[in-house]
This record gives C-alpha cells, structure tokens and sequence, in this order.
C-alpha cells in the first residue's frame, strides 16, 4: 500500500496531466473484445492495483477501433489521445515510445507459443518438429507484433497481416502454414471461430523469453512508480496468482504444456531491464503423474 504521501503526489501529477480533459480521473483503454479473456484478466488486475494504490482513478473503456500496435503506441504519445493505457509484450523499442508498468501480467505465457493450424491438416503434425522443420512452412503474425521479428530472428518464415482477424481468414486460405498463438490467447480463439475448423497442433510448444506489461502514455509518466508498486504488491500477497488461476489454469491444464517438446527460441527485443531475475513472476509447468 502507498502511502499517504506518496498518494497526494501521485494525484496530484495526474491533475496536471489530465488538465485538458477537464481533469477525469480515468485511465481509458480500449474495449475488451468478447472473445478476449486475457483483456478481461488485466483489467481486473488494474482495478485491483487502483483500490491497492488509494489512487483516485478509475478505469474507462472507449470502444475499440482498428488500430495496429504500431498505431496504438503512436496514439499514446499524443496530447490529446483517446488512449491512457494499453497492454502488449514489451521490446525495446515499444519501451522507448511509452511507459511500461514493469510487472508481466502474463506471467512469460505470452512467450509459450502453440500453432494454430486447420483441422484438416492434423495428420500433417502428429510429429513434432524440429526448428529446422518448421522454417520449412510459414508462420503468420501481425505486422507490428514483435514476435514477427522474434520468430524471423530464429530462421522462421513469416508472413504478415494487420492483425488476428486477418491471420484467421489467411490460414483458412492456406496463404500460411500456421499461426503462432500464446497459448493464453489460443483457446479464446479457437471458440471465437469455431466456423472455420481449427484446431491446436499437437506435440510442441514454441518458447521465447517476453513479458506482457500494461503501458502507459508518456503524458503519465508520475503514475509509472505507485501503480507498478502496487502490481506488485498484488504478487507478493498471492491475489495476481489467485485471479491468474481463475481465467486461465483450466486452458493451461487442457494443453499439457510440460508434455509438449519445447523449441526454444531467443528473443533479440527483449529489453536488459526485464526482471527475468525475479521467479515470482514467472509461470512453470508442471509435470503430473501418468
């Protein structure tokens, strides 16, 4: 918990801030889609770390608009945004343009990679591949996503769309081979389009070092430091963990991820202040018995 101090400040940088808004106290982010379940998952934990701060804001979703993450970033940045906050994995470059609140809400999960592939073409992956296999087909990503450069760093062929939408009708097509999704959005995904008969390669799991963080525009630099302090008091108590296991331990359980073959992969965008030293933050499989 902050204390009354460090509040008072606090509030007082967002008045400054928020002055040509007529000083709403919200943090405004985008709609949460309906499919989306981690978006949900990270605006329950940013109402938490509000109530845990004593901050006097609130959370308000705007409705969604299509914006890449290029876009998004380039959003944040100006005076009069329609954005104060965002969530995404972190690179460089995307920590230089706005301000991450340095606690991975995703608990590294968005760097455990399944792919998502077309029913039909399952018998084509009952063998797991090996990395040099799987640079023979073509990976689809977004655009802006860093993990196209990631995945293009480790010998990966990648072809790219704006977004998620368009990667779905491309693998449908048969423009791509598959489509690397984090195995916290894969399940979400696979419900949202059950129309189009995909399904979850089955063996192996793609991993490279990330972290998701929520971002901040630059115009709230002063709320960089209570709102991360109170993420973190959110691990340290065990309600991060409790809320994590209630969205997602059930898709977790259903991929045995600790029964896939792993590929490694290194992430060249990922920043030196990543706290890849802190375990509290980062999830890992567990094996079970039979």
């Amino acid at each position: 918990m902050l204390n009354r101090r460090q509040c008072l400040a606090a509030s007082a940088a967002w008045g400054v801030s928020t002055r040509s808004r007529a000083q709403v106290p919200v943090l405004r982010h985008l709609q949460v889609q309906a499919y989306d379940d981690f978006g949900r998952y990270v605006v329950e934990l940013m109402g938490l770390a509000l109530q845990r701060s004593a901050l006097p804001l609130r959370l308000e979703a705007v409705p969604s608009f299509q914006i890449s993450q290029g876009r998004v970033e380039l959003e944040l940045g100006r005076e009069r945004s329609r954005l104060d906050m965002v969530w995404s994995m972190t690179s460089r470059a995307r920590e230089q343009a706005i301000l991450p609140l340095r606690v991975p809400l995703d608990r590294g999960l968005l760097g455990w990679r399944v792919a998502l592939i077309r029913a039909e073409d399952q018998a084509q992956w009952l063998k797991p591949p090996t990395l040099a296999e799987l640079a023979l087909r073509r990976a689809g990503q977004g655009l802006h996503w860093p993990d196209t450069e990631i995945l293009r760093a480790n010998g990966l062929e990648v072809v790219t769309a704006l977004g998620a939408r368009q990667l779905l009708d491309m693998l449908r097509k048969r423009r791509i081979d598959y489509l690397p999704r984090s195995v916290l959005e894969v399940q979400g995904e696979l419900d949202d389009n059950r129309a189009l008969q995909l399904a979850v390669a089955p063996g192996f799991v793609l991993r490279y070092p990330a972290a998701s963080y929520v971002f901040l525009s630059p115009r709230l630099r002063d709320l960089v430091v209570p709102l991360t302090r109170a993420l973190e008091s959110l691990v340290h108590d065990g309600s991060l963990d409790r809320v994590f296991r209630r969205h997602f331990q059930a898709r977790l359980a259903r991929l045995e991820l600790a029964h896939r073959q792993l590929i490694p992969l290194e992430n060249p965008l990922l920043p030196d202040e990543t706290p890849l030293h802190r375990p509290e933050f980062w999830w890992q499989p567990r094996k079970t018995s039979g």
